[in-house]
């Protein structure tokens, strides 16, 4: 019974060894997002081993903008400015006005992953965050003025989407995101939207959750991520504010849970809480 049960075992763990290994080759071949099918989109003329003029028909920021406008509308590096009190090396290349560019940070067909497998971010050299700041800034210590994560960050995005500007969101979720966000203070008006929580959270809708909303409205809307559950099923250390899910619903400033979660969420019990995806 047992030799049977580990064979079992094996042929399992082989099986996952051989999906995961499909997988990532699937994911290898994915053409990636730099790789581009026409030169032309970018270059008055291809640059096909025959011809120099790599000129472009628009400006780097402006084309760079096609995909990352997003980036450009927030708290971003100032582009298309000239360095006035710093010194830029060489291999960071300004643009012919002698512009610091997107192009000059990143390399727009360098290689996606190093020899490691991490992203590169396209960034012409390997430093990353605070250590990449210092190539150009020498002096720069993340802890200026209280803004580590803004200044360690070249392009600080919102983490909080507004979905819906006629309704309000809590007082406590309003605090939470005046400093986890840091693209709005504290007397700002904030309403009800998404937040993006990153890679490490569930990964529905892009791994964001939504707050300030009415959890019976939401309940009613049937769907694979709305069936919830009665709020008079849902565990007691889930709060809701007003009958609105907001950021203390699942977190707790106090909590010495990891995340400072109200409950653990081990096996997606915190998740499967509200939600009825295990059913």
């Amino acid at each position: 019974m047992s030799v049977s049960r580990s064979r079992m075992t094996a042929v399992w763990a082989v099986t996952l060894c051989l999906l995961v290994g499909m997988g990532l080759l699937l994911y290898s071949m994915q053409p990636g997002p730099h790789e581009f099918p026409r030169c032309l989109d970018c270059h008055l003329t291809a640059p096909d081993g025959t011809s120099t003029d790599r000129r472009l028909v628009q400006s780097v920021t402006a084309i760079c903008g096609r995909c990352h406008q997003a980036i450009l509308d927030h708290y971003s590096h100032p582009v298309d400015v000239r360095p006035s009190t710093v010194s830029v090396p060489a291999d960071l290349p300004l643009s012919p006005k002698g512009e610091i560019t997107c192009s000059t940070c990143h390399a727009v067909h360098g290689p996606r992953f190093d020899a490691e497998g991490l992203s590169t971010r396209f960034l012409r050299r390997r430093e990353s965050r605070a250590d990449f700041c210092r190539i150009c800034h020498p002096g720069f210590r993340g802890d200026q003025g209280g803004h580590a994560e803004t200044l360690a960050e070249p392009h600080a995005l919102s983490k909080y989407v507004v979905t819906d500007p006629s309704q309000g969101i809590d007082a406590l979720s309003k605090n939470c995101i005046g400093c986890h966000d840091g693209s709005f203070s504290a007397s700002a008006t904030v309403t009800t939207g998404v937040w993006v929580h990153g890679r490490d959270f569930l990964r529905h809708d892009k791994g964001s959750h939504p707050i300030g909303i009415d959890y019976e409205s939401a309940r009613l809307k049937r769907g694979r991520k709305t069936d919830l559950r009665p709020r008079i099923q849902v565990d007691p250390r889930i709060r809701f504010f007003g009958g609105k899910v907001g950021c203390g619903s699942c977190h707790d400033p106090y909590s010495t849970i990891e995340k400072r979660l109200v409950m653990s969420d081990r096996g997606s019990e915190l998740c499967f809480s509200c939600h009825m995806i295990d059913s």
